[in-house]
């Protein structure tokens, strides 16, 4: 069950990595200090892009961790620069991190900060 158990937990975290991504993205839309600095066609992108994804989400529940992936790079290859030409623009970082955990998603490992042990 072992085995059952970690492809489970690993698919679920694939699920809740691309839900959390596009829910993170859709808000930084509104954000305060960073609303007025997107084009129409620009916020247009990201919102058709997040509720694409979330649609997706939404039908397919049971998906492979591979496809949650898949469909989470998919916004990110939109989003991504977009929000690096917004970053730019505004000089510093953006409040809040950039769209939730776009970075270290490969690690596996779940969001949140990396702890290492130091002896």
């Amino acid at each position: 069950y072992k085995d059952e158990d970690e492809k489970h937990r690993s698919r679920m975290e694939a699920k809740n990595s691309l839900e959390n991504y596009a829910y993170s993205v859709r808000n930084q839309l509104n954000h305060e200090g960073l609303k007025d600095k997107f084009t129409a066609d620009d916020k247009k992108k990201i919102e058709d892009s997040a509720q694409k994804a979330i649609d997706w989400l939404e039908h397919n529940q049971t998906a492979e961790k591979e496809e949650f992936e898949h469909q989470q790079k998919e916004l990110e290859a939109v989003v991504h620069p977009i929000m690096t030409r917004i970053m730019g623009a505004a000089g510093a970082g953006m409040p809040g991190g950039f769209g939730g955990n776009a970075g270290g998603r490969g690690s596996g490992a779940a969001a949140g900060p990396n702890i290492e042990e130091v002896d």
